[in-house]
């Protein structure tokens, strides 16, 4: 009988001593550090990484990195280049899209030279829209509005960090459809997150352009 005693203890210290150690966990990766800070973020995409860089810095010619960028030279304000008279002649001519606004998916509003009809979607009493806008190149961009009284908001996607527009005016007098100028400095290959509204109008006629 004291064997089997001496026996059982025994095996409650050996289970008491695995259960009090217990299993080493699994290490843990840390999520890497972004190497494109603190001069930007990395966009990881499938056919690559890339740095989208702050205003000032470039890519790195080699590796993921940030660098000053000798050549940069500060603005002096926003150049609106034409005030709109391009702009106008697409509102004449053409081409013509219209897009609706809806709770289920961002409609594309990125066509190149493009005069966009955009309906909104009714919320709490006033109307609003989501939309997606993927730069195709880098610098200023304008986007054209038929009335100063829709108020519009960059998001960058990726990061959900919001643009804060380079200049705002309103556009020349060359046509009836587009009265009001915002301009943004947007990155090539960059996906942006357009937002119209709220506004107690209904519809709202668009260009968005890149002034080259």
């Amino acid at each position: 009988m004291r064997l089997n005693l001496r026996a059982l203890l025994a095996s409650c210290a050996v289970a008491v001593s695995a259960c009090d150690g217990g299993e080493t966990p699994p290490n843990v990766e840390p999520h890497a550090e972004d190497p494109c800070a603190p001069n930007g973020h990395i966009h990881r995409e499938a056919e690559g990484d890339w740095c989208h860089c702050n205003k000032g810095h470039v890519a790195a010619l080699e590796g993921l990195a940030c660098e000053v960028d000798p050549d940069y030279v500060p603005s002096d304000g926003f150049d609106f280049g034409d005030d709109g008279e391009h702009a106008c002649w697409h509102v004449a001519h053409g081409p013509y899209v219209t897009v609706t606004a809806t709770t289920s998916r961002n409609p594309r509003v990125d066509d190149f030279h493009t005069h966009y009809t955009v309906k909104l979607r009714e919320e709490n009493g006033q109307y609003t829209g989501t939309f997606s806008y993927k730069a195709f190149a880098s610098g200023d961009f304008v986007v054209y509005l038929s009335t100063p009284d829709v108020p519009v908001t960059f998001v960058e996607t990726a990061i959900q960090t919001q643009l804060t527009p380079a200049g705002t005016k309103p556009a020349g007098d060359f046509c009836s459809g587009l009265r009001h100028m915002v301009g943004y400095e947007l990155t090539d290959r960059v996906q942006y997150t357009l937002t119209l509204g709220p506004t107690s109008l209904p519809e709202v006629g668009l260009v968005i352009e890149h002034l080259e």
